[in-house]
């Protein structure tokens, strides 16, 4: 899930300037909206507010580095996790198995105890096999309980990274309403009285 998420940043950067770049000359002489939608902060700068363009710019380089932090603290504790469920739980190739079984074996000193509280809970499909490579037993509580704290910091930092996406999506967004709020603001009409041999009449023109 994380390689994803990261593959997506970084298509997601490539892209964007790629397309800045490309766009720049011809896009200067004529502002845009678009282009906020592309970049926060390049339609402001566009209709000459620079303090706006360099406020969504700032929000938005500060999100792409906090994603960064979230991907790599996320991956950091994320092979911690696979270190103690090796090291200390006896489970085989953990980098292999899902995350609801990670999650079990968090809860539970062994996998015998897991088995014999599923068969009272009737719930069969959830009792797992050590023939299957599901067997776990941990060395202690505490280094149970010290998987269970890097699973959980895991798990908020996965949270963290998907909610920074959001919120870079979101900074998109409203930089394209602000533009286009400022191309509104720039619009102007005029009105010019044309009168000719036996006619008369009004010609509106409008500019942005």
């Amino acid at each position: 899930m994380l390689s994803k998420l990261l593959r997506i940043l970084l298509i997601s950067i490539v892209l964007t300037f790629q397309v800045w770049g490309q766009t720049t000359q011809l896009a200067s002489s004529k502002p845009s909206v678009l282009k906020s939608a592309l970049l926060p902060g390049w339609g402001e700068h566009s209709y000459n507010s620079a303090i706006r363009g360099y406020l969504f710019n700032g929000v938005e380089a500060a999100l792409w580095i906090f994603s960064g932090i979230a991907y790599s603290t996320a991956i950091s504790h994320e092979n911690d996790l696979y270190y103690f469920a090796s090291e200390y739980g006896q489970i085989s190739d953990p980098h292999q198995r899902s995350d609801a079984f990670l999650d079990r074996v968090s809860k539970y000193d062994n996998m015998d105890e897991y088995n014999e509280q599923m068969l009272r809970n009737r719930q069969w499909d959830r009792v797992y096999s050590a023939e299957n490579g599901e067997y776990w037993d941990w060395e202690s509580l505490e280094k149970r309980q010290e998987y269970f704290k890097i699973k959980t910091q895991r798990y908020l930092w996965r949270q963290r990274l998907t909610y920074s996406f959001g919120a870079i999506a979101l900074n998109h967004l409203v930089s394209t309403m602000d533009a286009l709020y400022l191309k509104r603001s720039h619009t102007s009409l005029t009105v010019q009285p044309e009168i000719g041999n036996g006619s008369t009449g009004m010609r509106l023109q409008f500019s942005f």
